[in-house]
């Protein structure tokens, strides 16, 4: 989530090559100059970007419809080719459950946007064909499909929720960062990859309303906007928000209890919704109620004004459980080794499971401020079919980086934690 770098690039057209310094690709003095590169470039040179990266880090140029600008975007799956603090740096699918998906549910576009294949789409219709027929919250088990080989064939909501958590690097967390988290600069990161992230037709962010901290404000005002022409346009919005601090009676209201509601509608929930998510996400209320903090993500119906204050039906909802650093865990275990990280100012990344099986292989988390990414296991149970994978896991990692090359805490046999490498 640090700020991108722009790095310098390298132009080769008719035989030449160039190079072309950051100054002069962002300074307003050189803008026309730039420009003119870029429109002389266009479909005939070969670019590259010149960050630490390894691999060929080939960029393309793209006009903007309607307009004589220009911009630069990398192809199609080469963002884990460029270096990690890259404008152009992409995440490597293979490192958490975003490669999970069948080929086309997440697809990287040549003018660096993405398309993806939500499980139920953001348009709200009249009526629909039975396979495609609105449905409430459904009482599926949490742990998606095993299915690995033809890979989960749509994104669910909470995958929609790691993806965006993901793409906005609030995975990842590093000492620079401390402090600089905080609701106005989650909503800012999440929009800004909402911007470039369509589904279907449909770019996220007109349709996404996310907490912020001030009742007025930019933030607040796209909210309401967006909330409206959902309303005139019967589009179905999708919320993200931190649940409100918990008092007791919370998790038997008529709607779901959010922090930093400004501008987005009161998300209704019924009884039989509140039900199913008790049970798909059990762990994620109980560390609620104990005081844990939790984000929520909501996609909702149409809303509809009603006694004076606009609603939405919420037909489907994801929790995932954060640390004060807004970091994804799924467990207390993780939690106290994520603060030890954190108060150890180490460089680390929580891999999300977006909608893989459980037989897809990534470690809890991903120590990155020693050369290669080194894997780190929290073991926190004790069940025979926990140990069987917890050995199949080992094995892995131990083929893959070799014996003592990986860090592993078997938390539940109650020991401290082990000093990191």
């Amino acid at each position: 989530m640090e700020k991108p770098t722009v790095y310098p690039v390298e132009v080769c057209l008719a035989g030449q090559t160039r190079t072309y310094t950051t100054e002069f690709q962002m300074d307003p003095r050189y803008a026309e100059a730039w420009k003119r590169v870029l429109l002389l470039s266009h479909g005939k040179a070969e670019v590259r970007c010149l960050c630490p990266g390894s691999g060929d880090k080939r960029l393309s140029i793209h006009s903007r419809s309607n307009s004589d600008r220009f911009h630069l975007a990398r192809f199609p799956e080469t963002g884990p080719e460029h270096n990690e603090d890259c404008v152009y740096y992409g995440v490597d699918p293979g490192m958490s459950g975003l490669g999970s998906y069948r080929r086309g549910v997440v697809q990287e576009l040549d003018d660096g946007n993405t398309k993806i294949k939500l499980k139920v789409g953001l348009q709200q219709r009249a009526s629909s064909a039975p396979e495609e027929a609105d449905s409430p919250l459904e009482d599926n088990k949490r742990a998606p499909s095993s299915r690995t080989r033809s890979g989960q064939a749509s994104m669910t909501l909470l995958g929609l929720l790691h993806y965006l958590w993901t793409a906005a690097g609030l995975n990842v967390w590093a000492p620079s960062m401390q402090d600089k988290r905080n609701l106005g600069v989650l909503h800012y990161h999440l929009l800004r990859v909402a911007s470039t992230t369509y589904a279907g037709r449909v770019r996220l962010s007109s349709n996404l309303v996310i907490a912020t901290s001030a009742p007025a404000g930019t933030q607040a005002d796209l909210n309401k906007a967006k909330a409206i022409e959902a309303m005139n346009q019967r589009r179905r919005l999708v919320a993200i928000a931190p649940l409100a601090q918990y008092q007791t009676g919370m998790e038997s209201t008529a709607r779901l209890p959010i922090a930093g509601f400004h501008g987005i509608p009161h998300l209704s929930l019924s009884d039989d919704s509140w039900n199913v998510l008790k049970r798909r996400f059990e762990g994620e209320l109980n560390g609620w109620m104990s005081g844990d903090q939790v984000v929520a993500i909501a996609q909702t119906d149409a809303p509809r004004p009603a006694a004076g204050v606009m609603r939405a039906q919420v037909v489907d909802a994801g929790l995932m459980r954060v640390t004060q650093q807004w970091i994804p865990i799924d467990s207390g275990y993780e939690a106290a080794v994520a603060s030890a990280l954190v108060a150890a100012q180490r460089r680390f990344e929580k891999p999300l499971r977006f909608d893989a099986g459980e037989d897809q292989v990534f470690p809890d988390f991903w120590l990155k401020d020693r050369g290669r990414a080194l894997p780190m296991e929290v073991w926190g149970l004790t069940d025979p079919e926990y140990l069987a994978r917890k050995e199949k896991k080992t094995s892995y990692y131990d083929e893959t980086y070799g014996a003592g090359n990986w860090w592993q805490w078997d938390a539940a046999s109650g020991g401290p934690i082990p000093p990191f490498p």
